[in-house]
């Protein structure tokens, strides 16, 4: 992030953290039109404060796991139990806002990644051992039954998390040693590539597109709908859903098929990602 010679402010960290938002590819909605402006909005209030990234990260964890907690052994088939519902989505909402509370600091490390990556982590496994808890407490479901539909929606939804975070390290770690591949290219030329040379020796000018602008506008049309597209597909399995179909708890019945149907497009996700992410790995250099 560019650093201000003076104070940024609360508008000009906000539009600062905008301006170099993570890429939009395969991000589902609520992630994206919720979360991370959320998110934004936090870390340009916090800005210059004396609370660093890290305060933020224990902070979620707190909301999260204290809830979570609660929904395991004490919350109760009552109106009260929806706030857990609001909790998640707060921590989670600090779970953005620390990454981006980084960027505005200059104060990202390697160490407040990996325990953002160990939290998030953790909290899957939590959640889904607090509903077959709560729903093992609050309900007459067959404990073998719930088991099955926790245990399911667990498996899928950290394979999900865990290869996601992996894929994106193995594809950083190729572009690297691609870019090192281009330099150390570049470096045995001796020179900076400038007009491409033919084989009879002579300059040979790279030609130009031809209505380039009106080619450019309609791919990136094309690319913005394909976009929205997977965004959409891929908001059953936005962790914020999850977090929003806890407001059901008061309605166990309801809540059970909700979050049944999640755990289903978890399941088919999961099986759709591990051939492309098989794919794509095999391709890596």
């Amino acid at each position: 992030m560019p650093q201000a010679a003076a104070k940024a402010g609360f508008r000009e960290s906000f539009e600062q953290l905008k301006q170099a938002q993570k890429s939009r590819k395969g991000v589902p909605l609520y992630l994206l039109w919720v979360n991370r402006p959320a998110g934004r909005v936090i870390a340009a209030a916090l800005r210059n404060t004396r609370i660093r990234p890290n305060h933020v990260t224990f902070a979620g964890a707190v909301l999260t796991y204290g809830s979570l907690l609660w929904l395991a052994f004490g919350a109760g088939a009552d109106p009260s139990s929806a706030l857990i519902g609001v909790l998640l989505a707060l921590g989670y909402a600090l779970d953005s806002a620390d990454g981006q509370l980084a960027r505005l600091q200059g104060s990202s490390s390697a160490y407040g990644e990996w325990l953002d990556h160990i939290l998030d982590n953790g909290r899957i496994a939590v959640m889904h051992v607090a509903v077959f808890c709560f729903l093992f407490r609050n309900t007459d479901y067959d404990p073998v039954l719930l088991a099955s539909l926790t245990g399911a929606f667990l498996f899928a939804s950290s394979t999900i998390f865990f290869g996601g975070a992996l894929l994106d390290q193995l594809r950083r770690n190729a572009a690297a040693r691609a870019a090192e591949q281009v330099q150390a290219g570049r470096q045995k030329r001796n020179g900076t590539p400038g007009a491409v040379i033919g084989r009879s020796g002579r300059s040979r000018a790279v030609p130009g597109p031809t209505n380039g602008a009106a080619a450019g506008t309609a791919n990136a049309a094309a690319e913005s709908r394909r976009l929205m597209r997977r965004s959409i597909v891929t908001l059953p399995v936005d962790y914020g859903v999850t977090c929003l179909a806890f407001l059901l708890l008061p309605l166990p019945g309801v809540f059970v098929s909700v979050y049944a149907g999640l755990a289903a497009a978890h399941v088919l996700m999961c099986a759709a990602f591990l051939p492309k992410w098989r794919s794509e790995l095999l391709g890596l250099a």
